[in-house]
């Protein structure tokens, strides 16, 4: 049963969620159209949001696992505003440049390495496990309908406003999440100082717990091989749209639109998918729907309204399909693995899961400027159908329910 207070939590994240869906495209949007970028400084800026993982996963799971998590998603939601909101500032004085936009994107990327290391251990506090489906559900419910507002929002802001003024959207909403999130009321019991061991024994247990059970190995081996694959064309995206398609703010506020109702089918309905098919199944059939979906991106061609068609139709089936993964692939984890060690195995699941997005955009944004836009995204989509034979062939498949998940030893 969902609580009152994950309900706080629940709103805060839904008014955030807004804010980073214009963000999502009023950051390249600044990069491409005001700061007139290049491919290698496009995929540079990708690659500046996801470095932090990187670098900080591993230390910030652990570290989470020490201490109260409510302080810190609090003080992470603050600092992503008070980073986020110079773009709006620097761009209104007429001194922005792309490297503070770079600059801003690694720290805010790191703040949110932060947040995430507290929040996913967070939520079974709230709910307890018999809960973990319907909570994340209604998180991933929330965001989708997030990506049907926030884009359409972005695109009229980017119009009316310019991009970097957009941007003020998504600090202002980070405050109001740091105020719900202050306002639950949970009791937290860290575990005591004197039981703390080096914090590198504790890294050291989150990646031996994720690797030896089969189902998280599994989960993220595929989050790296689909991350590095799509980021090579997410460098490149938006100038693709852009200058390659003719595509304007509106239009791609659209694209992101149509797709985030379609996330929202996904959400919606992953409990009955779930339940008809088993968790596996579900779980590799979403993610060959997604892969199927690149073909609509390199087929997208003619006047700027048709090629958004194929976008949008591209966008719904990758969103619907992220939609169903996501929560599943979520639930199952918080389910599996130990509230004491959730923090430390999700850094780890992040460090080889998200670890090579800064490598693929930086490759993607140099391939973008030496074999053209159109080849880079067909780079990436070629390499999403080799990823999708390791889902063939994983262990996924044959999970119907949680209670065949294989049981983690030496936990």
């Amino acid at each position: 049963m969902l609580t009152r207070e994950f309900r706080k939590l629940w709103l805060g994240q839904a008014i955030s969620a807004v804010g980073s869906s214009v963000t999502i495209i009023a950051l390249p949007l600044t990069a491409a159209l005001t700061l007139a970028a290049t491919p290698e400084q496009m995929g540079i800026l990708v690659a500046a949001g996801w470095l932090p993982y990187l670098l900080f996963a591993l230390l910030a799971g652990a570290w989470s696992d020490r201490l109260p998590r409510k302080p810190i998603l609090i003080a992470t939601d603050l600092a992503r505003a008070a980073v986020l909101v110079t773009i709006p500032f620097a761009a209104f004085a007429g001194v922005l440049r792309i490297e503070h936009v770079l600059a801003a994107a690694f720290v805010a990327g790191s703040m949110t390495v932060v947040f995430r290391s507290a929040y996913a251990p967070f939520i079974p506090v709230l709910v307890g496990r018999d809960a973990l489906v319907e909570a994340n559900a209604k998180l991933a419910l929330t965001d989708s309908v997030a990506r049907v507002v926030g884009p359409s929002l972005g695109g009229l802001l980017v119009q009316l406003i310019t991009a970097p003024l957009a941007i003020l959207v998504d600090a202002l909403s980070f405050v109001v999440s740091a105020i719900a999130v202050a306002s639950v009321r949970v009791r937290e019991t860290p575990p005591p100082r004197a039981e703390r061991r080096s914090i590198w024994i504790e890294i050291a247990d989150g990646l031996r717990v994720m690797l030896a059970n089969s189902f998280t190995r599994s989960v993220t081996v595929i989050g790296l091989l689909f991350n590095a694959t799509i980021t090579i064309g997410d460098a490149v995206f938006i100038l693709y749209l852009t200058r390659g398609l003719g595509l304007d703010a509106l239009l791609i506020g659209v694209v992101y639109m149509v797709g985030g109702i379609a996330s929202v089918a996904g959400a919606t309905l992953v409990q009955g998918t779930t339940a008809r098919f088993g968790i596996g199944p579900s779980m590799v059939g979403s993610i060959l729907l997604l892969t199927l979906a690149g073909l609509l991106l390199l087929a997208a061609s003619g006047p700027p309204v048709v090629a958004a068609a194929y976008l949008a139709v591209r966008g719904a089936i990758v969103s619907f399909s992220a939609a169903v993964y996501n929560v599943t692939s979520n639930s199952i984890w918080q389910a599996a693995i130990p509230d004491r060690l959730l923090g430390r195995v999700s850094g780890a699941s992040q460090v080889f899961g998200l670890g090579l997005i800064p490598i693929s955009a930086l490759a993607g944004g140099w391939l973008g400027a030496h074999v053209g836009l159109w080849n880079t995204i067909a780079i990436s989509v070629g390499g999403q159908f080799l990823a999708f034979l390791y889902v063939a062939a994983s262990p996924l498949r044959r999970i119907r329910t949680t209670g065949d998940l294989p049981a983690l030893t030496g936990v």
